[in-house]
């Protein structure tokens, strides 16, 4: 993408903005189905202050035990060695920033901290390091929703969505999401993919 030293293949990048987006409108369908269910499935709601602007939001843990925030346009996902990214639901364009106080009451875009797009190897590794970890969790999440609920609710949740033409079939996402995730890595510097594998086997 302009101005970044992280760039996706075409496939890849059509793939990111497909899941993003299709993501966020089912994540908002388990915020109005059932709040008990969302912390059935890890993850605590936050309801946004003022009704008539921004969105709730929802908090949860990456598979390392970093924090990941979600809300309607976009997901932040951050941990103490990496650093924070940000992803935004329509462009696949990760940004990132050196941290973010995770304390911090965001609710609208404009609430959101400085994030700037990856300058150098080490600042792109870091934000697939982070990119990976929340490919993997929202797999895990649609794994674990297809499991308790079945594929009927989440095709329900599809057949709500204006773009559900172009929708992927909800059964694969998970898939899709493993599948990213894969790509991903692939992308990262060898010396630091090979200790992110010794940490998984250990």
């Amino acid at each position: 993408m302009p101005g970044s030293f992280l760039r996706f293949d075409y496939k890849t990048l059509c793939l990111g903005r497909r899941l993003t987006d299709q993501q966020l409108w089912c994540l908002g369908c388990d915020v109005r189905y059932r709040h008990d269910l969302l912390q059935e499935l890890g993850w605590n709601y936050h309801p946004r202050p003022d009704k008539s602007k921004g969105c709730g939001r929802l908090t949860g843990m990456l598979p390392d035990g970093g924090h990941l925030s979600m809300w309607g346009f976009g997901f932040l996902a951050s941990d103490t060695a990496h650093g924070a990214l940000w992803l935004d639901r329509k462009g696949f364009r990760p940004r990132r920033s050196d941290g973010v106080d995770t304390r911090l009451q965001i609710f609208t875009l404009h609430d959101l901290p400085l994030f700037r797009a990856p300058e150098n190897t080490e600042q792109s590794d870091a934000s697939l390091y982070l990119l990976d970890q929340l490919a993997e969790r929202l797999a895990d999440h649609e794994e674990d929703t297809l499991a308790l609920l079945g594929p009927g609710y989440r095709h329900r949740c599809i057949s709500q969505w204006k773009f559900r033409c172009s929708g992927l079939d909800v059964t694969e996402v998970p898939g899709h999401w493993r599948t990213l995730a894969k790509t991903i890595r692939t992308m990262r510097r060898p010396e630091n993919l090979q200790l992110y594998k010794k940490a998984l086997a250990s």
